[in-house]
């Protein structure tokens, strides 16, 4: 009887194990969609704020016109970041890259001034950089201004792409996280349907008899909300130190809002599961 025992706890205690593991992946993964589509933006502006707008200055331009220039700019709202770059500067640079001295070469520096104008993400597509660039026309010391226009127009384009990709993947997969979440507590609960019908024989009541199961696949789905959210801590933390140039924990405010949806998902999951899957049975006459 013992040995019989020991054996029901072994099989309650794999099973529910069971149910622990397909939980935490499930939700993991649920929470790894929901980070990606959450961070799809700061990627987005990583890259676009990337792409420089050069201006090029003549020759002739005097030192107040480029102070002049330089304070425009800065005043900006379009314009996050500007880097100044002498054509002293940028002819060592150059000659270091080709390994020669090419201005005593060619017997003058062919180069013009520059700077290079980071604007922020939101301002990076044809139109709104064709409209900083009319912004400069007033400067008639600007030789040239100059940018990557096929590569702004193929970037947004794709991030357009993938962000409705990645809607359309979190919606999918959020159907499919309560789905497999369900299907594991039916089977979970369909091994005690005996027992459901043997408490509700001996006059239990139905609120009596789903009270342990919903509070079992409750407990059991938080703790693997709060493992899904400490696996995805981790792989942030990894990524982090792998890619130093993206800041993972930008909005910090997000990733909390993301666990606590996590939280509140598996738990809400588990009990209109187990309610309703328990309901079924006592409902049910006889069982097989």
């Amino acid at each position: 009887m013992k040995a019989k025992n020991n054996l029901e706890n072994k099989k309650v205690r794999s099973n529910l194990i069971s149910i622990f593991l397909i939980n935490t992946v499930v939700l993991f993964t649920l929470s790894l969609i929901g980070f990606i589509y959450l961070k799809s933006s700061s990627v987005e502006s990583y890259f676009k704020e990337n792409i420089l707008v050069n201006v090029y200055l003549k020759n002739e331009t005097k030192e107040f016109e480029n102070k002049q220039l330089i304070k425009f700019l800065n005043l900006n709202d379009d314009v996050k970041e500007i880097t100044y770059l002498a054509k002293e500067d940028a002819a060592e640079i150059f000659s270091k890259e080709i390994g020669e001295e090419f201005v005593g070469f060619l017997g003058y520096n062919p180069l013009l001034d520059a700077i290079s104008v980071q604007l922020y993400s939101d301002k990076i597509d044809i139109y709104s950089i064709e409209k900083f660039i009319k912004n400069l026309n007033n400067f008639d010391f600007i030789e040239e201004v100059e940018y990557d226009k096929p590569l702004v127009d193929a970037l947004n384009k794709n991030f357009e792409k993938i962000g409705l990709w990645i809607f359309i993947l979190s919606i999918v997969f959020f159907i499919t996280s309560f789905i497999l979440i369900n299907n594991s507590i039916k089977i979970s609960i369909y091994s005690k349907r005996e027992i459901i019908k043997t408490m509700q024989l001996v006059g239990a009541t139905g609120r009596f008899i789903r009270k342990p199961f919903i509070w079992t696949y409750i407990k059991i789905s938080f703790l693997s909300s709060i493992a899904s959210i400490l696996l995805l801590l981790i792989l942030i933390i990894q990524l982090s130190n792998q890619i130093e140039d993206i800041d993972f924990f930008t909005k910090f405010n997000d990733l909390l809002i993301l666990g606590c949806f996590i939280i509140i998902f598996g738990i809400t999951t588990s009990f209109v599961s187990s309610f309703f899957i328990t309901q079924r049975y006592l409902k049910l006459k006889f069982v097989r």
